[in-house]
């Protein structure tokens, strides 16, 4: 009986302990996509608040600025100077896509980058641990543009 008894003992300890195995991977499953639902999460928020900050700064050139720049001006003249404000947009979000988000960002020296970044070249959806670990590259150079587009117009 006492045998009987020890061995009864042995298989439930080895069942406790094997579902508790388990428990620890499933655990540990839950806890590893937890996580990456964390990150996503965190890296949406951030992607979401850049974009709308773009879009908020690009209120500040289009109607802003062109509006302050009107009431500068004779009436005469006040379409003219909006225009003048919306050409600029278009002009330098060409410029910034073509050569001028590399110099200013590219790898070189600290006065001025280098051309890799050329066209866009290597600029897409991954992120740059230089910049950010959360956002993606397109993003902070939509971002960076709206203050190119505004300082200089």
């Amino acid at each position: 009986m006492r045998s009987y008894f020890s061995w009864l003992l042995l298989v439930l300890g080895l069942f406790c302990c094997g579902t508790a195995v388990a428990q620890t991977a499933s655990t540990s499953d839950r806890l590893t996509k937890l996580e990456a639902q964390v990150a996503q999460a965190q890296s949406s928020a951030d992607n979401s608040w850049m974009l709308v900050s773009s879009a908020l700064v690009l209120m500040m050139t289009g109607p802003g600025l062109a509006l302050f720049y009107g009431g500068l001006v004779r009436r005469k003249n006040v379409l003219s100077v909006m225009m003048q404000s919306f050409a600029m947009m278009a002009i330098i979000t060409v410029m910034w896509a073509i050569v001028n988000y590399s110099l200013a960002f590219g790898e070189g020296t600290s006065f001025i980058g280098s051309l890799h970044h050329l066209f866009l070249r290597g600029v897409g959806l991954t992120p740059d641990p230089d910049y950010s670990s959360t956002l993606p590259l397109e993003t902070f150079r939509v971002y960076q543009l709206m203050f190119a587009i505004i300082m200089t117009a």
